[in-house]
């Protein structure tokens, strides 16, 4: 297509277009022009890219400043469009919660559309593996707290749990699903069972350990690591022709702003407009389709070396503002 020659090398988003004008894939890129002449070479064997390739029709670009914005504005797009080559992003909706059940004897957990109670914990994107998760459990029980450790009994086959055993049960694993520490301790001890019962040649029970072993680590997984939890967060990238600052709260992206020149002056007034006005129109309330941003925000800024990262405090102390600045002026 003579329309690709023209796509510059920046990043941003593409917008595939069928002969109707639907909108059948949206991506995003750090350069623009060499991502979407690749859907063309003609050694691609992927019959899912040779069938997206044979109905393009027409693709729009949007440029960003940045490759965090770029990301932000593809998943913003394949939310709202929901193309039909797309896989991510698209059905948030369905993200589901682990629910430490209040009365039910014989299964501890239930997976929830929402979030239920206190004791409600997510979203998660893997309905699979938390559908696992709760029929293994019910062999597990009852869950005990002993000192800084737990302690479990392995049933083959489930039995109702006394109302002892239950709280009990309960308990823990509110404190295991709660807290980082206590999910590492717990998961610690399942590879010692697996470990244990396969040097007994009780392969069937280490079977058990390992798929349970698998299913917290994709909790553990998913909830550690968030760098932007209950913070407030200054970003700067510096660009070809200026600079980029993001103010983020609690992984929500609030407010951006490129200057072309910048100061201590400008990042202090940045910071204040911000607190002043908090721009909460930008604030994503549902946590079901935030996760997907969040998840792109924490990752980018674990990840990509060109930002720099400044966790503010709650008494507006700017003595950083100078390191700041030093960090934005020689990173790239």
């Amino acid at each position: 297509m003579e329309k690709i020659k023209s796509i510059p090398n920046r990043p941003g988003v593409y917008i595939m277009k069928d002969s109707l004008g639907n909108i059948i894939y949206i991506g995003k890129s750090k350069s623009l022009n060499k991502r979407v002449r690749s859907y063309f070479q003609r050694n691609i064997d992927f019959n899912k890219i040779k069938q997206l390739v044979f109905n393009i029709h027409d693709i729009e670009t949007i440029i960003t400043d940045t490759h965090l914005e770029a990301q932000i504005l593809e998943c913003s797009l394949i939310k709202k469009y929901k193309p039909i080559y797309n896989s991510q992003f698209k059905n948030d909706k369905k993200y589901i919660y682990l629910t430490v059940e209040e009365n039910n004897r014989y299964n501890p957990l239930a997976i929830t559309l929402k979030r239920e109670s206190n004791f409600s914990f997510g979203p998660y994107r893997s309905k699979n593996s938390l559908m696992e998760l709760v029929n293994l459990l019910k062999s597990l029980y009852p869950i005990r707290k002993d000192k800084d450790l737990y302690d479990f009994n392995y049933h083959p086959l489930p039995a109702k749990m006394d109302e002892g055993e239950f709280k009990e049960n309960r308990k823990s694993l509110i404190e295991i699903l709660s807290h980082e520490k206590a999910m590492e301790i717990f998961i610690s001890l399942i590879n010692n069972k697996m470990e244990e019962a396969s040097l007994q040649l009780q392969f069937e029970r280490a079977s058990y350990y390992r798929d349970l072993l698998s299913h917290f680590n994709y909790l553990f997984n998913s909830n550690r690591g968030d760098v932007t939890k209950g913070k407030e967060i200054l970003a700067g990238e510096k660009l070809d022709d200026g600079y980029k600052l993001f103010y983020i709260v609690d992984g929500n992206l609030i407010y951006k702003k490129k200057f072309n020149d910048i100061d201590e002056d400008n990042i202090k007034d940045f910071i204040v407009n911000v607190k002043r006005d908090k721009h909460l129109n930008d604030y994503i309330y549902n946590e079901k389709s935030k996760l997907d941003f969040k998840t792109i925000i924490n990752r980018e800024l674990k990840t990509n070396p060109s930002i720099v990262v400044q966790y503010l405090d709650e008494n507006m102390d700017l003595s950083f503002l100078n390191d700041f600045l030093n960090q934005l002026e020689t990173t790239k």
